[in-house]
């Protein structure tokens, strides 16, 4: 029985130990760290991929662990956005004033998204897609490029497209699967096909 516990736990131990990069985030940050900061945050954005990796694989999906996974990356991806931009101010404030489209409307599209979210299913959530997977790689790597002082306006429109095509595509699935949402789908064409 102890065994069988352990297994159904795995993936939701997982996502909680991501938990434990916060502090060492904000205390990369606190030390002006950039790089160290860059690498945490790489890692548990891994961490962050295997957790339903190993749900899958295991086939020990749960509502609970669905639920954690959102709420901590609400904890650990606003605070960490708020602390890498703080971190390349100089730059930021760069390529914000020369491509400010780039962070404006993917920020409207997430913020409609998790207000869809809320609106079907009463809860904030963020369906975790492969778009979104693909999004979160391109935020690293753009976070590298920030660190070299190597903004590429190429990467900076493929990111911003990723994170909108994410927003579009699970505020369909929201809109079109209502409070009937099926969080272990993985693409909008994988709900279409089950349909």
């Amino acid at each position: 029985m102890s065994s069988i516990f352990q297994r159904q736990q795995i993936a939701n131990l997982i996502t909680i130990s991501r938990l434990g990069f916060l502090p060492l985030l904000f205390l990369a940050g606190i030390l002006q760290q950039p790089v160290a900061f860059v690498g945490l945050f790489a890692i548990q954005a891994f961490l962050d991929a295997v957790d339903g990796l190993v749900a899958r694989r295991l086939q020990i999906e749960s509502d609970l662990g669905r639920r954690l996974d959102t709420v901590i990356d609400l904890a650990i991806w606003l605070p960490s956005i708020v602390i890498f931009v703080w971190l390349v101010w100089d730059e930021f404030t760069d390529v914000f004033s020369a491509y400010p489209h780039l962070f404006i409307i993917p920020t409207i599209t997430v913020t409609l998204m998790y207000l869809t979210a809320y609106h079907y299913l009463h809860t904030f959530a963020a369906i975790h897609l492969y778009s979104g997977k693909l999004t979160a790689a391109l935020i690293i790597l753009l976070m590298l490029t920030m660190l070299l002082n190597r903004f590429y306006p190429v990467l900076g429109y493929l990111t911003a497209c990723a994170g909108v095509m994410y927003h579009l595509e699970a505020i369909t699935i929201y809109a079109i699967q209502k409070d009937q949402t099926d969080e272990n789908v993985t693409s909008l064409w994988q709900m279409l096909r089950r349909q």
